[in-house]
């Protein structure tokens, strides 16, 4: 009977010592230095950019959101325009987050990199789709391609994707190109994001087809798109997943993937946020960085 009552006490005491090993592991470590920061300054880029509709609907911004914003990001968001604008305002702020382009975070010195989800924004990642923040960039035209357009589409899609390699993910190997040296003027509107990319393809293509012109010019990915279906441009850049009318309306092809950075200020002593606190911090359920120490 002894003998029982010992076996049973040990059985006991292993379960709860088993108990507390599980609860103690449960608890997130936390984070020196958050709440110095005081309230999250919150970077969003503006209605139409591709980059903010990439990042939206990665991170679950785009649910249940009211008709008349796109997405659910906190109405006290600081917006930018561009890439340069958001690092400038993370710069300036020890307490301000943002996210830019994986092409653009390459040339960061001040600014904090963050893990998503424990995984590095690198080419990498991205190619093996185990990072979360990762998007495409599209050209997107209507209609039939002329003999020039087609010709840079196929530069883009082949001998183009050594250029894309250099600070983004190709969606094709590279392959000889001969050019038909067709004649004539491309102009291609739209993402901040890709156009530094389609600036240096079009450069390149022309030294191959010196008959050919190329103007790049930035707006954002909904302005392209739209552009090209009022045939203001004869190529939009898009950032973003094209909506099911834009699709009706346009062809559209891949040229690149891209993983979107999550940046703090240099002072954050974060180096990891999950996609729940990413929704939770833009959203403004969490608005402080002390919260996250507290979940």
């Amino acid at each position: 009977m002894r003998g029982k009552n010992i076996l049973l006490a040990l059985i006991i005491l292993s379960g709860l010592a088993v108990g507390c090993s599980a609860k103690t592991q449960s608890v997130k470590e936390q984070v020196e230095g958050l709440d110095k920061l005081g309230k999250i300054t919150v970077i969003a880029r503006e209605d139409g950019s591709g980059t903010r509709g990439a990042f939206a609907g990665l991170v679950g911004l785009d649910k249940g959101a009211a008709k008349d914003t796109g997405d659910a990001t906190r109405s006290d968001a600081v917006t930018a325009e561009t890439t340069e604008e958001v690092v400038s305002k993370v710069e300036e702020d020890p307490a301000a987050i943002g996210y830019i382009s994986m092409g653009a975070a390459k040339d960061l010195t001040q600014e904090k990199i963050l893990k998503v989800d424990g995984k590095e924004g690198t080419t990498e990642n991205v190619e093996k789709g185990t990072y979360p923040l990762s998007r495409s960039f599209y050209l997107a035209y209507s209609g039939t391609l002329n003999d020039l357009e087609q010709d840079f589409l196929t530069y883009v899609k082949g001998k183009g994707q050594d250029i894309v390699s250099e600070s983004f993910v190709p969606v094709a190997k590279s392959s000889t190109f001969l050019s038909n040296q067709a004649e004539g003027e491309i102009v291609i509107h739209g993402s901040t994001s890709a156009a530094a990319l389609l600036e240096q393809l079009s450069d390149e293509y022309c030294q191959i087809n010196p008959h050919a012109k190329i103007t790049v010019e930035q707006s954002d990915s909904t302005e392209g798109l739209n552009d090209a279906m009022q045939g203001k441009c004869d190529f939009a850049m898009a950032s973003r997943e094209l909506k099911d009318y834009e699709k009706e309306l346009l062809n559209y092809e891949m040229i690149a993937k891209d993983g979107i950075e999550v940046i703090v200020n240099k002072e954050n002593p974060l180096e990891d946020l999950s996609m729940k606190e990413l929704e939770e911090i833009y959203t403004g359920t969490v608005s402080a960085w002390q919260e996250l120490n507290e979940k």
